[in-house]
């Protein structure tokens, strides 16, 4: 299967508009601080860390927050303006996982769905774990996303990219995401005691914290 033609980019300017938005907003009333060195007590308990990928991070006992939306922000894990969304700087099989995945979605449930990010630089990687270990605890080559293994993706609505869990429409897409994603071999974040749900991942042992293995995977 070929990758969908790129979204109109006023869907992504449309998203980043609404992050910034939604972040003022909890700035305005106290959420969280408006500097990177200082956060609430409140919203602590949203963040969640990027797993340990060496080791097994699925959980049955996870419980859904209540706005996953806002974790993202605060982490800067969504990131419209410097994500990647090449998919040719992906691997292939996990582009053929996912795009099937896609396919699904869409014939089966009626969600269209778009990729937010994939291959994410390790420059990148990097300036994210100097934020702290509330962004993630994985470095340069320690994320799949280095090796085109990786990607974050959301639902389209009539014309709008929508992210919340807090739309009950999103949160049932959410779920059957994680489903189908599975059943497609690939790794949901959504199954991790701090979720990440729209994000998936191909595990392959031996390729993380290796930079030629990443230079392969993602020219394969």
């Amino acid at each position: 299967m070929r990758p969908p033609p790129p979204p109109p980019e006023d869907l992504f300017e449309q998203l980043d508009a609404e992050i910034a938005s939604y972040r003022a907003e909890q700035v305005d009333i106290g959420y969280w601080s408006n500097t990177n060195s200082t956060m609430s007590q409140s919203g602590s308990s949203l963040l969640r860390a990027e797993p340990n990928m060496d080791i097994q991070t699925m959980d049955d006992t996870a419980v859904y927050s209540d706005d996953i939306l806002s974790s993202h922000l605060i982490n800067g894990h969504i990131n419209i303006k410097n994500a990647d969304r090449n998919w040719k700087k992906m691997n292939s099989d996990f582009v053929q996982r996912l795009l099937t995945v896609y396919k699904v979605m869409s014939e089966q449930y009626g969600y269209d769905m778009v990729l937010l990010e994939g291959y994410r630089s390790p420059a990148r990687q990097a300036r994210l774990l100097k934020k702290g270990s509330h962004v993630t605890k994985a470095g340069s080559y320690k994320s799949y996303h280095q090796f085109g293994l990786a990607g974050d993706s959301a639902f389209i609505r009539n014309g709008k990219i929508v992210i919340s869990e807090k739309d009950p429409w999103a949160m049932q897409g959410y779920r059957l995401y994680g489903e189908v994603a599975k059943s497609a071999g690939l790794v949901w974040g959504g199954d991790w005691k701090m979720m990440d749900l729209g994000h998936v991942e191909l595990r392959k042992k031996g390729v993380l914290g290796r930079p030629d293995m990443a230079e392969i995977l993602t020219s394969q």
